[in-house]
């Protein structure tokens, strides 16, 4: 049983050209053509393709299932097996490539979450040197208003007192 899927799929394509798709599993081949010998490893290897949902068996009397019957039609089971493997690679990529996607989003939320918190940081520094400004603003407008006031009442002290 060594090359059992090869030999799966020579006596599924055996089965699917029979005219009622039944055979009695006597008559399964070897990879040459040849009969299988053995009843032992005739039944055996029947019961492996009963297992895999290929065929029914009913006595010596083999019948070829939906399953059995659409692998033979479409490529054979070697090709089944082929695209069930491709097909198990395309998965895994897919789950490779997510859990990179995943990650790689992870990484920028974080990067986002720092990117506001330094805008965060900018603004309330920002809202502070506003209203610092503006007391230095207003600060500034006094000492004017004082030296204008000021520099008036020198005048007019230097004009009436100092003048006469």
């Amino acid at each position: 049983m060594e090359n059992i899927n090869e030999l799966i799929d020579i006596n599924l394509d055996l089965l699917s050209k029979e005219d009622n798709n039944s055979m009695f599993y006597e008559e399964f081949k070897d990879i040459q053509g040849n009969e299988l010998h053995g009843t032992f490893h005739i039944q055996s290897f029947a019961l492996e393709m009963e297992k895999r949902g290929l065929i029914s068996i009913n006595g010596s009397c083999c019948l070829i299932t939906e399953f059995g019957l659409k692998i033979a039609k479409n490529k054979g089971w070697l090709n089944y097996l082929i695209d069930l493997e491709s097909q198990k690679k395309n998965q895994e990529n897919k789950n490779n490539l997510k859990e990179k996607l995943e990650i790689e989003n992870i990484q920028l939320q974080n990067e986002a979450s720092k990117y506001q918190k330094t805008i965060r940081d900018k603004e309330e520094l920002i809202r502070n040197l506003t209203s610092d400004n503006l007391r230095l603003g207003n600060w500034d407008i006094r000492l004017r208003w004082y030296l204008a006031v000021l520099g008036f009442i020198m005048g007019f002290v230097t004009k009436y007192f100092i003048g006469k």
